[in-house]
């Protein structure tokens, strides 16, 4: 397989990550974070976000359905993110929405990316986006290819985050279980990244697995990962 430009690819800057997926996630694409509870979904997210800023100039929009901007806030500052004053500087913009109660949630992200020239997407969670459609599965596969759509149009990756009960399976010959609240967004999502709290012993007793990704010749099997005071490292 030929190698990727630079061009191609967005770096995530998250230690040993980058080297599993030929140099990072392809650009514009939408990819797909899930994993039980506690299980680091939200810091590799928050940490994609920053470091885009920082150190690859690309500015971010972060969008919780699950909490407040200030949790979200609270959440990045004990490993030293001070995302209010990347805010103040307008290379972020932190939405807390309420899918249940937006009249028109796609305008509402279309005006942040415009306004703020943001080319790095958060959604977190899409589970609790997905529970606003309940049991319409149609409408809520149309919904999603909508969105990623014109995310996609505007030039923007995008992570989103899914969480599942219990734990995702490490069995890397065989993936029964759903990776989604609805089972779908995987299915939808050009990369599936699984993050597991336990299940590889040692020191960190963490792993990380890239599940899928559309071109790109990426590693397949569970890598040890720990969370530490700077962030996710993954020990590849």
């Amino acid at each position: 397989m030929n190698k990727k430009s630079d061009s191609d690819r967005v770096q995530t800057g998250i230690a040993g990550f980058d080297k599993l997926a030929q140099g990072g996630f392809v650009r514009n694409s939408l990819n797909l974070v899930s994993g039980g509870a506690g299980s680091g979904k939200s810091i590799f997210c928050l940490q994609f976000i920053y470091n885009g800023i920082q150190n690859y100039n690309e500015n971010g929009l972060y969008i919780t359905f699950d909490e407040n901007e200030e949790s979200i806030r609270g959440d990045a500052a004990p490993f030293g993110w001070n995302l209010l004053d990347l805010e103040k500087k307008k290379r972020l913009v932190v939405l807390a929405l309420q899918p249940f109660d937006s009249k028109d949630l796609k305008q509402e992200i279309e005006n942040a990316i415009a306004k703020h020239n943001v080319k790095r997407v958060v959604i977190d969670s899409i589970s609790v986006f997905s529970m606003a459609f309940r049991d319409e599965h149609y409408k809520l596969r149309k919904e999603l290819y909508r969105l990623s759509g014109f995310l996609r149009k505007m030039g923007c990756t995008v992570l989103m985050t899914a969480e599942v009960q219990g734990e995702v399976s490490l069995d890397v010959t065989a993936m029964s279980n759903t990776l989604s609240h609805d089972g779908m967004v995987e299915y939808v999502s050009d990369g599936v990244i699984t993050l597991h709290n336990t299940g590889i012993g040692g020191e960190a007793d963490r792993a990380i697995r890239i599940v899928k990704m559309r071109r790109t010749n990426h590693r397949r099997d569970p890598v040890p990962m720990k969370i530490t005071d700077k962030g996710i490292v993954v020990e590849s």
